[in-house]
């Protein structure tokens, strides 16, 4: 009988449990690249936008030109997307990418990633609150995978001020679909377990009527602006700002306003925050109710074909000679 184990045992058997966990990993990632896209609605509307918005002044002609609409779940809910379309009419080609949980850096870095995919937009519309606009959050992993490059993610975790651990999470979120993903993949099985869940959760927020100060926000909004302004013009395009219309009146969208004219972008306000009635919000004063989304939008619409015609009049005005 032997009395001893052998050497190479305890690396066979290191070895099998690697590769065990490798392939473990892999049909893990290929079960999120394959499926997740395609039986999460929200998952497969994204991809698709996605789809359409990189093919932006690419792949059609227009009259009047590209306008792409880019914001989060309040671009969704308070925008009724097929009626500024029709509104605005054929002359111009007009579409929309939606993230939901996301704020100005996840928009700086997946614009970039846009225009890196070919995207050509002649007008960017961003819809933020004053606060997204000013809070430097992001959704972190999963903007990592959707809304970076590769060569974003160093960049983007300075900006985000992450740690080495974090900045590593969102190194290999950019790579892996599961690991970027992995928070929506368990909200998605919670969502199927309780299908209630989402409309406890409105039943059970609460009105932030915490005050912001507009002079801060016009301080740091202003940079920020004069960078995404930069970005769009390098790719030939123009942006402008829709503010959102929230319940809390001291929303900071003076102080936004202030710094997007200093930037010299133009901004679209089509209803003032606190104008509205609480009863027009699907939750405590952010989204708006399916009423409230008209009512939204039948006051941007004209808002809309008025700037996009006064920009794309000064786009075609010639470029005037310095003075001698």
């Amino acid at each position: 009988m032997r009395s001893y184990i052998s050497a190479s045992d305890p690396v066979r058997a290191a070895a099998v449990l690697l590769a065990g966990c490798a392939l473990i990993a892999l049909g893990v990632e290929g079960i999120a690249r394959v499926g997740f896209d395609r039986v999460s609605k929200i998952q497969r509307r994204m991809a698709d936008e996605y789809r359409v918005a990189s093919a932006i002044g690419r792949d059609a002609r227009a009259a009047g030109g590209h306008v792409l609409l880019v914001g989060n779940s309040l671009l969704d809910e308070d925008v009724r997307f097929d009626e500024v379309r029709a509104g605005l009419g054929t002359e111009w080609d007009t579409r929309r990418f939606v993230v939901e949980q996301t704020f100005y850096f996840d928009w700086y870095y997946g614009l970039r990633r846009l225009f890196h995919d070919g995207a050509r937009p002649d007008i960017v519309v961003l819809m933020l609150t004053p606060t997204q606009w000013v809070h430097s959050d992001s959704r972190g992993d999963y903007s990592a995978h959707y809304l970076m490059t590769p060569a974003d993610v160093p960049t983007a975790a300075r900006d985000l001020g992450l740690n080495a651990t974090q900045t590593t999470s969102l190194a290999l979120s950019n790579l892996s679909k599961f690991w970027g993903a992995r928070a929506e993949l368990r909200n998605f099985v919670l969502g199927r377990l309780m299908p209630d869940l989402g409309r406890l959760m409105d039943l059970s927020s609460v009105v932030d009527r915490t005050a912001i100060v507009d002079d801060e926000v016009a301080r740091v909004a202003q940079a920020r602006i004069a960078r995404l302004k930069a970005l769009t013009a390098d790719y030939g395009a123009r942006l402008l700002i829709l503010v959102p219309a929230i319940l809390n009146p001291r929303d900071g969208s003076t102080g936004l306003m202030k710094a997007a004219s200093a930037a010299g972008v133009p901004t679209l306000r089509p209803v003032e925050s606190g104008s509205l009635a609480p009863q027009l919000y699907r939750d405590a004063g952010f989204h708006l109710n399916l009423e409230g989304a008209r009512h939204f939008t039948s006051r941007l619409i004209p808002a809309m074909r008025e700037v996009l015609a006064a920009t794309r009049a000064t786009a075609q005005m010639p470029v005037q000679p310095p003075a001698n």
